[in-house]
């Protein structure tokens, strides 16, 4: 059996230098791209409008040229066949000349003279990303981008594999578990289920275990009568009852507690929960989607989750791969967050130099998407120009200056008096730090101060302190 052809791609150079069609064709001898040229820019357009079966894939154009030169083609092809990605060629390169290019919609420019591996290089990246993002587009209009995935931005082959499993996940009622580092996106893929299944005219139900301490975790979850407890006033449903015939999803499931885990793996089998304080047996149909940065399978080997709820939770894992491991999709990220906090600010038509991009594509990421996020905003509300140049990408760590020593107040009290507000303060500053560092997740905070949970929580209660203050965005759980 022979191997198939490899598929040619069709590219348009218009240039009216013939030296350099000449030296183009040398340069992409071997590859398999077929070139056709035109001498203008008016040319140029006369063939893309002949071009019926849409063959053409990227138009690769000089910027001086008789007739009609570079940019006004560029304005043309952006305004009948914005479909087409355009490179730029120009001997006068400079910023100011770039920045334009890109304002006007250019994916790219190429300084001249031209260098072969630039060249190839620019080709292949521009080609790469026009296709990938058709096939993307493609997925989600399959999927259907009016049932809300339009917020899930990228094109890499782990998302598209992962997009692809979401309508068959989402016929079924199977328990769904999505695992990933925090940033990574699990919120949203949950909300993509949701979104595409039958259940999607009920609501889905969202509840960070993390977030809350682990005695509000069990009335949260399955609600409480009246009376029960001495803060009870009135009945409250529980998010259990409020999620009935929709989703319940559950962030961090790996938080909630042992003595927890064993009623809620009863409710995931039987569809029965008790409020608390009540002595009927309640029902709800919910379908369960929960998510994890944890290695639950080791946790169950070590006895801090229990084997049978992971079992009966990991019908159907789902995996997302960390930001590094799908550096394709941090350009368009990036563009996704620029365009919307240029928006929020009113800094409107702000782009990346591509040497930005080039920047934010040696970085690792180790907060994922969210910090991408934060970055970009980060950079929309400093920056005082329209495009984002590479010394505005910077990754050093700007954690909030602390006092260099400690700070009596200006009429002493007594020894014991100051003692106490020092303290004070320093219990307040630290546990704020520790719920921002772990972005107000409160086993997590406790933990890796050293404080039991429940000591934790009394602290934050009694500096008024509120977990949710500390999540970021819930957009890229």
């Amino acid at each position: 059996m022979t191997q198939a052809e490899p598929k040619h791609v069709k590219i348009l150079i218009a240039d009216d230098d013939k030296h350099t069609w000449r030296l183009i064709e040398v340069m992409c001898r071997g590859q398999t791209y077929d070139l056709v040229f035109a001498s203008n820019g008016r040319e140029a357009l006369e063939y893309l409008q002949k071009d019926e079966d849409n063959s053409i894939r990227m138009v690769l154009s000089d910027v001086m040229m008789p007739l009609m030169g570079g940019e006004d083609l560029l304005a043309a092809i952006k305004k009948h066949a914005p479909h087409i990605p355009v490179v730029l060629m120009t001997s006068h390169g400079s910023i100011d000349s770039a920045v334009r290019f890109l304002n006007a919609g250019a994916v790219d420019y190429i300084p001249k003279p031209l260098h072969k591996d630039v060249l190839l290089h620019r080709i292949s990246a521009v080609l790469d990303t026009s296709r990938l993002a058709e096939e993307i587009d493609q997925l989600r209009e399959e999927l259907g981008r009016s049932k809300g995935l339009n917020d899930i931005v990228g094109q890499s082959p782990q998302l598209m594999d992962v997009l692809k499993k979401l309508p068959s996940i989402a016929k079924t009622d199977a328990s769904v578990i999505i695992y990933g580092d925090s940033g990574t996106g699990k919120e949203l893929i949950a909300k993509g289920i949701h979104q595409l299944s039958d259940r999607s005219h009920k609501p889905m139900v969202t509840m960070n275990c993390g977030a809350l301490p682990e005695n509000l975790l069990e009335t949260e979850l399955f609600g409480y009568k009246k009376g029960s407890f001495t803060d009870a006033h009135q009945d409250y449903d529980g998010l259990v009852s409020e999620a009935n015939e929709g989703t319940l999803f559950l962030d961090e499931i790996g938080e909630v507690p042992l003595k927890l885990q064993v009623k809620l793996l009863r409710f995931l089998q039987e569809k029965e929960f008790k409020p608390i304080g009540s002595t009927k047996v309640s029902l709800a149909d919910v379908r369960f989607i929960s998510a994890t940065n944890r290695d639950l399978l080791a946790e169950t080997k070590r006895g801090e989750f229990r084997e049978d709820l992971y079992y009966r939770l990991n019908i159907i894992p789902i995996t997302l791969p960390p930001l590094r491991d799908r550096k394709e999709d941090i350009p368009l990220l990036a563009d996704y967050f620029l365009r919307k906090f240029a928006k929020q600010t009113g800094k409107v038509g702000l782009v990346f130099a591509p040497r930005a991009i080039e920047k934010m594509l040696d970085y690792p990421w180790p907060g994922n998407i969210r910090e991408l996020e934060n970055k970009i905003l980060q950079i929309v509300v400093m920056s005082d120009r329209s495009v984002i140049m590479p010394e505005q990408v910077t990754f050093e760590e700007n954690e909030p200056s602390e006092p260099g020593g400690i700070h009596l107040s200006g009429e002493l009290g007594t020894f014991k008096e100051e003692k106490s507000r020092i303290l004070s303060e320093f219990e307040q500053s630290y546990i704020n730090r520790m719920l921002s560092l772990y972005m107000g997740n409160i086993s997590r905070a406790a933990k890796a101060s050293g404080m039991d949970r429940k000591n934790f929580w009394q602290k934050m209660q009694r500096y008024g302190i509120n977990a949710r203050d500390f999540a970021q965005s819930t957009l890229h759980r």
